[in-house]
């Protein structure tokens, strides 16, 4: 976990003197509670942007996610590391069959 220092301290474990404003990385979150509880340190929330893939399928957009679990769900190979043409591909190469299990599996009417 990232954190920042407010409070001037010396490690325990390493003896680095440690100023105020600096930020770094601690493992162990027993320790992060440890220096939170005594004001030395806060917690830095680094928020990570989830970019979704959207994909166009049957005149309609899906993410990415809900296209491959619904592929798995009829017995079709798929991931989420396969890339957005191959996915598509494997879509159109289906028979009429699976592609109207396809469709029930993702919500749209056959």
């Amino acid at each position: 976990m990232k954190v920042k220092i407010i409070g001037i301290f010396r490690d325990k474990f390493t003896k680095e003197l440690y100023h105020v404003g600096k930020e770094f990385e601690i493992a162990d979150e027993s320790r992060v509670e440890d220096l939170t509880s005594r004001g030395l340190v806060e917690a830095v929330e680094v928020k990570k942007e989830e970019k979704k893939e959207i994909l166009s399928l049957f005149e309609k957009e899906f993410e990415k996610k809900v296209i491959v679990d619904a592929l798995k769900a009829i017995g079709e190979k798929a991931s989420m590391n396969m890339k957005e043409d191959t996915l598509i591909t494997n879509v159109t190469a289906l028979d009429e069959e699976k592609t109207k299990a396809l469709k029930e599996a993702l919500g749209i009417e056959a």
